[in-house]
């Protein structure tokens, strides 16, 4: 921030007169630069500080006060919400009207007493105007606390919906799927509506199947073989064997980080408009996770509040320029433009519960709470998944094992929902998906090992892992009907081999004949 001198520099002679008018300091000079030394000096004494503040109101002191507490600096847009315009004026008209008179906002007062000044400053690559308090100055001002975010306790909801990272699940399910079917994908990523319905029926989460789609892309888990979506064998081999804290944290770093997926967007009540404008969803991401990181781990919390407290305190966190006049939002159910910020409720407001309920939730981060009959979550808790991936502190439960396959004698193999991913991506292979649920539920059928005899594996390893998965529990008529299986399919291929003849040396004897 600038000096209080160099701050004035910036002023032409008028606005020096004015402000010295304001102050009662008969000016010895006409020459600019010898103006602006005299009010330097007086303006930066502590006491000439000091009798300023004592003929503030208290308005104006509340707007003072909102600086200081922001480190002496809060952009324009922010502060002139809060404690209104300055008029602006030519020098002539300055000196005619005197406005420092009269001024018509709290923010005009403190203007002309030469407390404020606006500048330009570099926020993330954009050069943004700011108010701010000279540097000499401030010192002298009192302290102010800094606005503490504090969300409101909610009580415990009637309805939760524990927020757990069932989205690693469903990943790899999404993955067993490409392995074994023909799914063909477009320019955009997506894949045909068929195959979509199909993993609909599968998924743990529902409606999330365009985001599990866009993180396993961004982790390099898929790629396009000859216009096919298949497996990338050695990042699904790794992500798929790295455990369940490593899994799910991958998932949420990849949408933490993406600078593509527009939640904005995607927000059910308003439409964007491509009319040239542009929002960064990484920016506005990244603050609502740097609130979200304030609040404490394991209680239930106001969604209300949270909402309510970042307008408070930072109402422009996705648009640093504080333009409302230029986004072309449509509100669905009226029809009507959504511009200004009056209709922030309406925008920003919808846009933080949409991303506590949909990506938040699904990545298990947080858990959603309910009141009896609302289909609106009210209110949300930060999970053990969440604080480790928000870096709060919190207690860790154990690590547990894996738990045992189960293989039953009509060839059913349930799979709990907690079994390791990679076995279960590798029973996905040359066993049929029945159902899903607390456990999963496949079969092994002929069609199923005759698909998996394709992908080169062999009767030898389908008895080997479920004797290992099952930690040795396979029904003795499940060996025998597998073997035999197997036997006959050697026996087949056998048969198929044609014998060898060795035609030359016959052609030689008759030749000798």
């Amino acid at each position: 921030m600038k000096s209080i001198r160099k701050s004035l520099l910036d002023y032409d002679i008028a606005m020096l007169k004015a402000i010295a008018n304001v102050h009662g300091i008969e000016l010895g000079s006409k020459r600019h630069h010898e103006v602006v030394e005299q009010l330097a000096d007086e303006l930066a004494r502590p006491q000439s500080v000091v009798k300023t503040l004592e003929g503030l109101t208290s308005e104006e002191r509340g707007a003072l006060e909102s600086l200081i507490a922001a480190g002496g600096k809060m952009k324009t847009s922010h502060f002139t919400r809060l404690y209104g315009d300055i008029r602006p004026f030519g020098p002539g008209r300055l000196e005619r009207e005197k406005p420092w008179r009269n001024p018509e906002s709290p923010a005009e007062s403190l203007w002309y007493r030469g407390l404020i000044f606006k500048s330009f400053a570099e926020v993330d690559g954009e050069f943004l105007e700011f108010f701010f308090i000279p540097q000499d100055i401030l010192p002298s001002l009192p302290s102010a606390e800094k606005p503490v975010f504090i969300v409101e306790a909610s009580p415990p909801p009637s309805i939760i919906r524990e927020g757990k990272p069932t989205l690693v699940q469903d990943v790899c399910t999404f993955l067993g799927y490409l392995q074994n079917e023909e799914v063909k994908s477009f320019k955009d990523g997506s894949i045909p509506r068929r195959d979509i319905e199909r993993l609909k029926e599968r998924f743990l989460q529902k409606g999330t199947f365009a985001f599990l789609n866009r993180l396993c892309q961004r982790l390099n888990l898929v790629r396009m073989v000859e216009g096919q979506l298949k497996p990338n064998p050695p990042e699904a081999k790794a992500w798929l064997k790295s455990g369940l804290p490593k899994q799910i944290l991958a998932l949420q770093e990849a949408w933490r980080s993406d600078p593509h997926w527009n939640e904005l967007w995607r927000v059910e009540s308003i439409r964007c408009e491509p009319t040239g404008w542009r929002n960064d969803p990484l920016l506005a991401r990244q603050k609502i996770l740097g609130y979200l990181a304030e609040c404490p781990p394991g209680r239930w919390l106001s969604i209300a509040s949270f909402i309510e407290k970042i307008k408070e305190i930072d109402p422009d966190f996705q648009r640093p320029d504080g333009d409302y006049d230029s986004w072309y939002i449509l509100d669905v159910a009226s029809g009507k433009y959504l511009l200004g910020f009056e209709h922030w409720d309406e925008v920003e407001g919808a846009l933080i519960p949409h991303i506590i309920s949909k990506p938040l939730y699904w990545l298990g981060v947080i858990s959603l709470g309910y009141a009896d009959g609302e289909e609106i979550p009210s209110s949300f808790k930060i999970t053990e998944w969440g604080a480790t991936f928000l870096g709060l502190p919190h207690e860790r439960e154990a690590k547990k094992s894996s738990p045992p396959m189960i293989v039953k004698h009509d060839f059913t193999v349930l799979v709990p929902s907690d079994a390791n991913l990679y076995d279960r991506f590798q029973l996905s292979r040359f066993a049929a998906w029945r159902s899903v649920g607390e456990t999963y539920v496949y079969r092994i059928t002929r069609e199923s090992l005759a698909r998996a005899f394709r992908q080169g594996i062999e009767m030898e390893m389908i008895l080997a892992f479920l004797r290992r998965v099952s930690r040795g529990k396979v029904p003795r008529n499940v060996l025998i009907a597998l073997r035999s299986f197997g036997e006959k399919r050697k026996r087949a291929i056998r048969g198929k081999r044609k014998p060898v003849f060795q035609r030359r040396p016959q052609r030689a004897q008759r030749a000798q004949r």
